[in-house]
């Protein structure tokens, strides 16, 4: 990318970013060969949901998984040569017995097949925050360069993105696998052959198939790793795919990985020869059957999972907990206890009372900010357990503004989020001045209903289906909602061209009646063009005929992603405001239309990613589909040349306030001269200085990302920031949450 894409633009007014992987989430589409990660089928996602009916193997008594209580929704692939990795902790000592696989993929043509071994851990770095990396090119750890091909043991460690990241050390070979554990020498291996299901549940016996098992301790962290295999090197196609059944999972260690070879991906995971594992947002539908042999703590189970909310009254978390005692020992629960965090402060325990199994837990409502809670539990004999593993998460959200701007599967800061509402080009920029929160989770009613203004950016592809809540929300009337992005419909349709008709979302609110996925087939930049007189795009219209360019769209150079650019036909043709060349004739991709009060505005595309040829960056520009809706909808506050020129120095409150991660100062001049303004801790400590020049009069921003001077994130809590500048002093205080 140009180096246009290294601008700061200051996003305006954003009062708290929020994370919530709850609820209806959507399978993101893969822009790899083959399709590495597509949506499960209705069928696939029916297997899964019976999975408890037919897993019973050998008589064991408990089962570890990672996918319970996830939706388990997306079919994730690989070729001959990849491997896939997930780690378990057991909860007492014991055996593994078997493991079952859920596949949602079988390769189309004979001669697949699986290995399979059992490693202990080397994962287990406290310097590197996994869930803040997966997925990335820094979830790059290496791989074994060796004379068989690249692998994942031997001696010649390649070191990938990771051994770059703040804290890593440079030095380290990030090799995931300690010894292998199970069997002692060789591989389990599974036929995997095609069926009529295209899939399913797979069971290994460890003591059928290689005549031994495997015994571990409590608390003993074991690995399964399986690779594929059965095809030749030029098997990359879709007919030699294989895949499971996956959920989406974010937490720190994330528990899959995946090894990725050069048959699958022949120039590297994102093609610069970066092969070897990589840590994965995903954790695998695999289910550990064990039996244990030793007594083990109380076993916590059903915690009571707290959206996030609007609501700061108290919240009550249930748990159910019983006392098994497989090796004999005394029965029966001691104590129970909800640990809960305030803010990213220390854990402090509130008593559960009992109801039978069930116990029940208080949490204190809560001004706004971050709630982190686990549950603790002792037996009789003084055996403890508790679900810190699994610490669940909700925020009390304080709306602070009237616009809600929305990242439905993208990042909520830093490139390309900061850009959506910044116009300008190359070295000069201007911020649109209205004030918004922002928001990267699925949108619930109470959320919804506090805005009038609602901007929803899947990028490309949304996380999570957010119809239901938005239909409701326009039906209260007078609202404004802007929908944009790749990819919306196919993650809702599995990518299936087809009609809608009234009483359809897609029909009633966006105005859209047949839709057709991917009519570029993912070939590059399309020509593109925009509506000449339309609200929204007119400008565009005249701005780049004016010069005789050619209007782009162009994902892949503006923000890295591959291009699924979809058409539709609209209900009213009057309302498109953009179209592109489609399969037999021009085909509408965006639109913009009023509903009884409410204004709509549907962009089947990213709009940050148009740009012509000669090269302007249009996505980027006064005459943007996104720049021209604020106006459209009538929230623009005041643009940067329309601000008054000081009168007094002043230093304004910082905004948003709590903030997580920038929040923005801003501050008065209004003569030239020296300009100073520092960060300190609640013990008077610098932590670092925002600005320190000499500076014009004028009305300025900056802006803190919760760093210190050294580039290192700070902990939540209260902070102060000091301006000097000309004999004025002036110090307000800012509070820090994550």
């Amino acid at each position: 990318m140009r180096n246009v894409k290294t601008l700061l633009v200051i996003t305006a007014s954003m009062l708290l970013v929020l994370s919530a992987f709850a609820g209806n989430v959507l399978p993101q589409r893969s822009t790899g060969l083959g399709q590495e990660v597509i949506p499960a089928t209705e069928e696939q996602m029916a297997r899964t949901a019976d999975r408890n009916a037919t897993n019973s193997v050998n008589g064991t008594l408990a089962t570890i998984s990672w996918t319970d209580g996830l939706t388990v929704n997306t079919n994730f692939g690989g070729w001959t040569g990849d491997y896939f990795f997930e780690y378990f902790v057991p909860a007492a000592g014991g055996i593994l017995r078997s493991v079952d696989f859920n596949f949602s993929d079988l390769p189309a043509v004979t001669g697949g097949a699986m290995s399979v071994n059992v490693y202990a851990s080397n994962y287990d770095w406290a310097e590197i925050n996994t869930e803040a990396i997966a997925d990335a090119s820094t979830s790059h750890l290496g791989y074994y360069d060796e004379a068989s091909g690249m692998e994942v043991y031997g001696t010649n460690w390649v070191q990938g993105g990771i051994n770059g990241l703040t804290g890593a050390d440079p030095d380290f070979n990030y090799d995931p696998l300690d010894a292998q554990v199970w069997p002692f020498f060789g591989a389990a291996s599974i036929s995997l052959e095609p069926n009529a299901d295209d899939g399913g549940w797979v069971n290994l016996d460890l003591e059928a198939t290689m005549g031994t098992t495997y015994e571990f301790a409590a608390g003993d962290t074991f690995i399964i790793v399986t690779k594929f295999s059965g095809f030749p090197d030029d098997a990359d196609g879709a007919d030699y795919r294989m895949g499971f059944m996956s959920a989406v999972l974010h937490y720190d260690r994330q528990p899959g990985l995946k090894f990725y070879g050069p048959i699958g991906n022949p120039t590297g995971r994102l093609g610069n020869d970066d092969w070897g594992w990589y840590i994965r947002s995903y954790a695998w539908d695999w289910i550990a059957n064990v039996e244990y042999t030793t007594d083990r703590g109380p076993e916590i189970t059903d915690v009571t999972s707290l959206a996030v909310t609007l609501d700061q009254g108290a919240r009550s978390v249930t748990a159910k907990v019983t006392d098994d005692n497989p090796g004999g020992g005394a029965f029966g629960v001691d104590s129970v206890n909800l640990m809960v965090s305030v803010n990213g402060g220390d854990f402090s325990p509130i008593a559960m009372t009992a109801n039978d199994t069930a116990y029940i837990g208080e949490i204190p409502g809560l001004a706004g900010g971050d709630v982190s809670y686990y549950v603790e539990a002792t037996d009789v004999e003084g055996l403890y357990s508790n679900t810190i593993a699994a610490t669940m998460t909700y925020s009390v959200f304080v709306p602070g503004s009237d616009v809600l701007v929305v990242f439905n599967g993208g990042a909520l800061s830093g490139y390309p989020a900061d850009y959506y509402f910044g116009i300008g080009a190359y070295s000069t920029y201007e911020t649109l001045y209205f004030g918004h929160d922002v928001w990267n989770g699925e949108i619930i009613a109470s959320l919804a209903s506090a805005y009038s203004t609602i901007y929803e950016i899947t990028t490309d592809g949304p996380t999570f289906d957010n119809r239901a809540v938005i239909a409701a929300w326009l039906d209260e009337g007078a609202k404004n909602y802007f929908l944009a992005g790749d990819e919306w419909f196919g993650a809702l349709t599995n990518w299936t061209d087809g009609a809608y008709v009234a009483g359809d979302f897609e029909y009633d609110v966006l105005g859209i009646a047949y839709i057709y996925n991917d009519i570029n087939e993912d070939t590059g930049a399309d020509a593109i063009e925009a509506v000449d007189g339309n609200v929204l795009t007119g400008d565009l219209y005249t701005a780049h005929t004016a010069t005789g360019d050619t209007l782009l769209y162009d994902p892949a150079y503006e923000i890295g992603v591959a291009n699924w650019l979809d058409g539709f036909d609209a209900v009213d043709a009057g309302d498109v405001n953009m179209t592109t060349f489609g399969r037999t004739s021009d085909l509408s991709i965006g639109l913009n239309r009023t509903v009884g009060d409410d204004k709509v505005v549907f962009l089947g595309f990213d709009p940050l990613s148009m740009n012509a040829s000669p090269y302007t960056w249009y996505g980027f520009s006064a005459e943007s589909a996104q720049t021209k809706s604020v106006y459209w909808f009538d929230i623009l506050v005041v643009s940067t040349d329309e601000t008054a020129a000081p009168t007094t120095f002043e230093l304004g409150s910082a905004y948003p306030n709590p903030f997580n991660p920038v929040t923005n100062i801003t501050y008065s001049l209004p003569s030239a001269g020296d300009v100073k303004i520092t960060v300190f801790n609640t013990l008077g400590q610098e932590v670092t200085t925002l600005v320190n020049s000499n500076m014009t009069a004028g009305n300025y921003t900056a802006s803190w990302n919760g760093s210190n001077s050294m580039g290192k994130a700070m902990p939540s809590g209260l902070y102060f920031y000091s301006m000097e500048a000309d004999g004025f002093t002036a110090t307000n205080k800012m509070l820090l949450l994550k």
